[in-house]
């Protein structure tokens, strides 16, 4: 007899054991896959990454202008990433970008505008210092040189000077001067009553005046000293002899040659390509203008709403009305272009050029300043040491005190 068993119970058993005993290797297997999926996720994002790096480095090369033509890739120190390849696209179908041109790496410089020639007459100053132990004080004794111009090969005029404060009060003691590197010396400058503030008597100024610093090393003994003849008139000195023409008879100008009005010029100033005769006359038909300066190497006219403060100037020529005549004051103010000074100031602000000058120039304590047009800054000094090269800078000192 043939008997039959249902086995299909059993081979349920049989599969669900062997889909049991496969569990471990599925487990394994998504292990895997999730691994492989996570490094290929990393690595998206580092291709992505050095793509950016590189396309940033191209773009800032290209701005700054290192290279006239953009660079190759390969070009750059970046890593080399493989980059999966995509499929052909037509050019009808890839956008076209276009690409920044790239910058010179230095912009033409325009041409300088025709500059105007300086009319501003300036002299040149250098100072020679020297400090002494003389009648058991140290005394600094300062010496100032006047070139006519900044390629002179001598000065024309020097001065030795010192400072003392005495009681709070600044003495400047004029010791000696010489009116030429071949002359005699002169010595005491400064009247009685002022060395004698300074315990200085006539001898012994001399005697200090001996140590004076001059910038072609000569030394004098006190016997080489003569004395000084302004001095024995009562220490006035008086005014130059510079009136070339002491009035006009037919413009009613007072002329002087050899000196500058400083500032108060009229708008629109300088009138160039004229005489000086041309320039007087419209002066006299101006009733705002009280006086005129005239560089004679510039052919330029200064027209003037007034006039008071007169300083050296050899190309310059001066006329006045005679109702500011009285007015006229001769300052001993000399200037020096790229020169900066140094000593001690007592006021700065801000000033223009002319304005600077004239307020030294009007004040009997400033010996002297210095003044800076970019900031337009005006600083004076009540003494003064030394002199520098400084090409942002114009200054001036006086040589005698006034």
């Amino acid at each position: 007899m043939l008997v039959r068993h249902n086995t299909a119970l059993l081979e349920q058993a049989v599969g669900l054991i062997v889909k049991r005993s496969a569990i471990p290797t599925l487990q394994a297997e998504a292990a895997a896959q999730e691994k492989i999926s996570k490094a290929a996720a990393l690595r998206r994002i580092a291709t992505g990454g050095a793509i950016a790096v590189a396309a940033i480095g191209i773009g800032l090369g290209l701005k700054l202008g290192l290279w006239q033509n953009g660079p190759a890739i390969s070009e750059l120190n970046t890593p080399r990433v493989e980059v999966p390849a995509k499929p052909a696209e037509t050019k009808a179908d890839k956008p076209s970008i276009p690409l920044p041109t790239p910058r010179p790496t230095q912009l033409p410089t325009p041409p300088m505008p025709p500059k105007e020639p300086d009319v501003v007459t300036v002299d040149f100053t250098k100072f020679a210092t020297k400090t002494i132990d003389f009648q058991g004080d140290k005394w600094e004794l300062i010496s100032g040189h006047h070139f006519k111009d900044e390629k002179d090969s001598s000065w024309d005029t020097a001065w030795c000077y010192s400072r003392r404060m005495v009681q709070g009060v600044d003495v400047n003691v004029q010791l000696a001067n010489r009116l030429g590197p071949e002359t005699q010396p002169v010595s005491p400058i400064s009247a009685p009553e002022t060395l004698a503030q300074v315990g200085l008597t006539d001898a012994t100024a001399i005697q200090l005046a001996t140590n004076c610093a001059w910038l072609d090393g000569r030394t004098f003994a006190a016997a080489d000293f003569a004395a000084d003849p302004r001095r024995q008139m009562g220490g006035v000195s008086p005014q130059p002899p510079i009136m070339t023409a002491p009035t006009d008879p037919d413009t009613g100008f007072v002329v002087v040659s050899g000196w500058d009005a400083i500032g108060n010029d009229l708008p629109n100033m300088p009138i160039r390509g004229v005489t000086a005769e041309q320039c007087q006359n419209a002066c006299d038909h101006d009733f705002t203008c009280l006086a005129v300066t005239y560089n004679t190497k510039y052919q330029a006219c200064f027209m003037k709403g007034d006039a008071s403060v007169l300083v050296k100037s050899e190309e310059s020529v001066m006329a006045a009305k005679k109702v500011v005549e009285s007015n006229l004051h001769y300052s001993n103010l000399v200037f020096a272009k790229n020169t900066e000074v140094s000593g001690v100031p007592y006021w700065t602000g801000q000033l223009r050029y002319p304005d600077c000058i004239l307020q030294c120039a009007n004040e009997k304590s400033c010996m002297g300043f210095n003044f800076r047009s970019k900031e337009m800054s005006c600083t004076l000094f009540n003494s003064v040491a030394q002199s520098s090269d400084n090409v942002a800078v114009a200054s001036g000192i006086k040589s005698v005190g006034n």
